[in-house]
């Protein structure tokens, strides 16, 4: 978040601070989850790939519709999403860039901590997480015409009343 402030400086939205407060609540919500799938076991490589992409699809569009609705973001987008705005670069590509640097700092620092790449903690699954999902998004955006419809909805009494009017007509034709 620190970044996300340097970047944005006084277009810095501090509503975006519930990012902490979201970032928890996601992060315990992730824990319930793995609570109740403990019983699922990924013991093949088919099994896991397809679970690895699953996650990943599913990840992936939910960072489209977040990013898309411009809100507070999770943590993950909120650096991504300051410096596309600054950059004026499209979201997905931050998002490779951006990911791309923060594994390249985890291989290196598996390096430096215990001397050797640890694939425990970074390995193929993150490899290919930290490309597929801003490939996913950037494949995504151009149908999410219909969330932005959604977003920009407002009822109001206009509307209320041509839909009566509608619905009334059609209850009484004319003879």
């Amino acid at each position: 978040m620190g970044l996300q402030i340097a970047v944005l400086r006084s277009r810095f939205n501090p509503m975006q601070l519930s990012q902490l407060v979201i970032g928890f609540v996601f992060g315990w919500l992730i824990d319930i989850n793995m609570m109740l799938t403990d019983w699922l076991e990924c013991a093949t490589v088919i099994s896991r790939i397809a679970t690895q992409f699953a996650g990943c699809a599913v990840m992936g569009v939910g960072i489209a519709l977040e990013v898309r609705c411009g809100s507070v973001t999770m943590p993950g987008e909120g650096f991504p999403v300051a410096l596309s705005r600054v950059t004026g670069v499209a979201f997905p590509r931050v998002k490779i860039v951006v990911d791309t640097v923060l594994v390249v700092l985890a291989v290196v620092s598996s390096y430096l901590f215990f001397g050797r790449w640890a694939w425990n903690i970074v390995g193929p699954g993150t490899l290919f997480a930290m490309i597929f999902v801003g490939l996913e998004i950037k494949l995504l955006n151009p149908y999410l015409g219909w969330f932005d419809r959604l977003l920009s909805y407002r009822p109001g009494f206009r509307r209320y009343i041509v839909g009566l009017a509608r619905f009334i007509y059609r209850r009484n034709p004319k003879d």
